[in-house]
């Protein structure tokens, strides 16, 4: 069952008219979309909380509305740290600071908030922006969330933001986002048959990404020469050595002489 904007503002009343302290909310899912008109309904409201301290204020004040908690193994796997439901079916996942165990809150995302929600007492609530929405719903594997990125996508998106925003992803949490983001890009060209401006930038992106995320697990394991890591990746020398030194550059490797090692 699907539940449109109307829906959403009722519950969210509900949740301030209960909360006895500030809470801040960060919406990145279908709920953000509806409230913003660029979908007609959702199934559920994904929120980000900035703080650790917010979660049980938010969990006390849903259970007075009503919620009970539920634990799915798939949201799980997405690092929900709560998952609440009411007796309608309409769900609320709950994320601190980070989406997916390692896509995070940025600053350069507060920065772009598309719209302050107002009429509330002790409820702040932000909606990101479309860019952001839409790289949130890209690293999941839902196939609702493709469908999602095609509506924004056709709402038109500044994918120069996207691009900045997932290379400063990957490169502040240690994981290859960019590759597995390009993947899931792929996915939206193949299903809607659209393009997506800057694809071959982001394929460049993405086969550098995947690289050092390769060279690192190598690096965290043991001490390797410069001949030894071309040797492994099988790629032109004069590329990793670029690689290595970019992540000098970033203090997560070090090097001495032609010894490459993790940073103590």
């Amino acid at each position: 069952m699907s539940f449109g904007k109307e829906y959403i503002r009722k519950e969210l009343k509900k949740l301030d008219d209960v909360l006895d302290e500030q809470l801040k909310l960060y919406l990145i899912g279908g709920g953000n979309m509806s409230l913003l008109n660029l979908k007609d309904a959702t199934k559920d409201i994904d929120v980000i909380l900035d703080k650790e301290k917010d979660l049980p204020v938010l969990k006390n004040a849903l259970l007075n509305c009503g919620y009970e908690e539920k634990n799915l193994p798939t949201y799980q796997k997405m690092g929900t740290r709560l998952l609440m439901e009411n007796e309608d079916g309409f769900r609320w996942d709950v994320f601190i600071k980070v989406v997916c165990n390692g896509l995070m809150l940025s600053p350069y995302m507060k920065e772009r908030i598309g719209e302050i929600q107002s009429g509330f007492k002790n409820m702040r609530l932000f909606l990101l922006s479309k860019e952001d929405v839409f790289l949130f719903k890209g690293i999941t594997e839902r196939e609702r969330d493709l469908e999602d990125m095609h509506i924004l996508y056709l709402h038109g998106l500044d994918f120069e933001i996207i691009k900045e925003e997932i290379k400063w992803q990957s490169e502040n949490s240690g994981i290859a986002w960019i590759a597995y983001f390009f993947q899931r890009l792929m996915r939206l060209q193949e299903e809607y048959g659209i393009i997506v401006p800057n694809i071959k930038e982001i394929e460049k992106m993405a086969e550098e990404d995947a690289a050092i995320s390769l060279i690192l697990e190598k690096i965290h394991r043991r001490k390797y020469t410069m001949e030894e890591l071309v040797e492994e990746l099988k790629e032109d020398e004069n590329w990793i050595r670029e690689l290595i030194q970019k992540l000098e550059k970033q203090g997560k490797i070090k090097t001495e002489g032609n010894t490459i090692m993790k940073k103590e």
